[in-house]
């Protein structure tokens, strides 16, 4: 029997940070998708306001506190005092802030008019240095030092530091503090409250996700930016707390995956049948569905039976599509690769199918470092069937009991009339090693 299946190491739901960093991989394309996991791990606002259709004015008021913008978002709702506040902070406007403070007329006067009348009525009742700097330099902590002696204060240091720091707390402090959408404004602009902030952007989705870490909301969010049958397998396993191996998703898997799949795309072939040795879940069944190579259904082999739900869940649309894809329990020794024919227990029956015969036009193994009698199984493939073969170097997995050095040791292991392809893809652990040709 030939050392076919794989080790099965990691059963556990895939978390929500793992699952977006595979999507990624996936469809690097879609720059969404990378905005998505930096929003759900990190919070990062640019990302959570792209994801939003973006409110411009709003995302550079909380993410560059850009205070025109502030007040552009302001502006509508009305505020006693907005625009003088506008003029004082943005303009440093001199005018506005003494229509805000009610101050001294002969002060104002001496200041924003450079009245000698004034400045000399007002000069023995203000710190005479402060005075000069206020009134020569325009300076605006000698001014409010002034303004801090005056009988009428009205937020004076609010407003203060509003001018001078502009500093967002004392800003919003100027506003009416019994205003619900000012205080709705304040904490999403100056706390960065992620609750305000979604009451301002809407998409419920995606603040359920991210605020409540209802992970049901990350399905259709998903479905929004890219349209893969992976998503409603997950949503599926998820539901059902479905045993799944995670491996199987992993990064090192979906590269090599991926390399395959573009590398073969390349090739210009059309695949036909394919028979996919060794084929545990069947993601690249999946894949190589929703690519443009030309398939007209996949056989996926493997000898672990717990392997077949998971499969067809994986490839659902197709196993429904008269069978496109059928997972099948077999030992890949076993297969008559000219003219194979082959039964399946059904449980809706509760009985054996009928025999069902299918010939490959293209066998498909990536699995080749578990085939420990390798030669022997690559003998019962018929000349002129275009072969995908990949392993790798890895041998100090224990399970991989056909590793091969390089390349050229791979060809040696695996001779072909015509090779299509032939090449490595650097790996953190490791160097996968992938064929494709006519035996």
């Amino acid at each position: 029997m030939a050392k076919t299946n794989l080790p099965r190491r990691n059963r556990r739901i895939m978390q929500t940070h793992e699952l977006l960093d595979r999507y990624e991989i996936l469809y690097p394309e879609i720059s969404e998708l990378s905005d998505l996991r930096r929003a759900v791990i990190d919070y990062d606002m640019s990302s959570i306001f792209r994801l939003c259709d973006e409110n411009e004015e709003l995302r550079k008021a909380v993410v560059d506190e850009n205070l025109h913008s502030m007040f552009r978002i302001l502006e509508p709702m009305d505020i006693p005092g907005l625009e003088d506040i506008r003029k004082s902070v943005i303009e440093k406007n001199l005018n506005s802030l003494f229509r805000l403070v009610d101050t001294d007329e002969e002060l104002r006067k001496a200041i924003t008019e450079q009245n000698l009348h004034s400045i000399f009525r007002i000069v023995d009742n203000y710190d005479t240095e402060d005075l000069r700097k206020a009134v020569v330099e325009q300076n605006l902590n000698s001014l409010f030092r002034l303004l801090g002696d005056s009988e009428q204060v009205w937020h004076i240091d609010d407003l203060r530091r509003a001018m001078i720091e502009e500093n967002l707390y004392s800003l919003f402090r100027l506003f009416s503090e019994e205003d619900e959408t000012i205080q709705l404004y304040r904490t999403a602009i100056v706390n960065k409250n992620l609750r305000s902030i979604f009451k301002l952007l809407g998409n419920d989705n995606l603040r359920k996700l991210i605020i409540d870490e209802n992970v049901y909301k990350l399905w259709p969010i998903l479905d929004r930016y890219v349209d893969t049958q992976f998503t409603s397998a997950f949503k599926s396993f998820f539901i059902n707390s479905t045993d799944i191996d995670n491996d199987c998703f992993s990064r090192g898997q979906l590269q090599s995956k991926l390399w395959l799949i573009d590398e073969l795309k390349k090739c210009n072939v059309e695949l036909g049948t394919v028979f996919l040795c060794a084929g545990w879940y069947a993601t690249l069944a999946t894949m190589l569905f929703e690519s443009d190579i030309k398939v007209d259904k996949v056989r996926s082999f493997d000898i672990d039976p717990s392997c077949i739900d998971i499969a067809e869940t994986f490839n659902k649309p197709w196993f429904m599509e008269q069978w496109r894809f059928k997972s099948i329990t077999q030992d890949i020794m076993d297969i008559d690769y000219d003219e194979h024919v082959w039964q399946f227990w059904s449980n809706a029956n509760n009985r054996m199918s009928r025999p069902i015969t299918d010939s490959p036009d293209t066998i498909i193994n990536t699995s080749c470092e578990h085939i420990e009698n390798f030669a022997e199984w690559y003998a019962k493939i018929p000349d002129g069937k275009l072969v995908i073969l990949q392993s790798n170097n890895f041998f100090q997995v224990e399970e991989h009991v056909n590793c091969v050095n390089n390349i050229e040791e791979f060809k040696t292991q695996a001779p072909m009339l015509e090779v299509l392809y032939s090449g490595e893809l650097e790996l953190p652990k490791y160097k996968r090693f992938m064929l494709i040709g006519y035996k």
